[in-house]
């Protein structure tokens, strides 16, 4: 009884873990530029995790978000890359963004 207590405890935690979005954290990659990655089963999932997590780390230093690049790749998770940079409001570079999304194929 307890073999099958601690075997349905460990698929519950496996199954719960696997859910959850694994993420990079924030990285400097240059004056003003950042990049964040995250993976998860749910494309949508890790696209608005990379995106919240730029725009948490911008406004925690009351500075705009600007995506400039986007990577998108599907293996078994779907992974997500993006590049960003943080400006301060009024920054001549804060305009609608036309960034460069690149989908890696299988």
């Amino acid at each position: 009884m307890k073999l099958l207590a601690l075997v349905v405890s460990l698929s519950a935690a496996l199954v719960l873990t696997g859910c959850a979005v694994k993420t990079s954290g924030v990285k400097k990659v240059g004056p003003d530029t950042y990049t964040v990655s995250a993976d998860h089963l749910n494309a949508s999932t890790a696209k608005a995790s990379v995106l919240e997590q730029a725009g948490e780390y911008c406004a925690n230093q009351g500075k705009e978000l600007l995506v400039t690049k986007t990577l998108k790749r599907q293996q078994v998770k779907y992974f997500y890359d993006v590049t960003f940079l943080c400006l301060n409001e009024g920054d001549p570079r804060l305009v609608s963004p036309e960034y460069e999304t690149t989908v890696e194929p299988r």
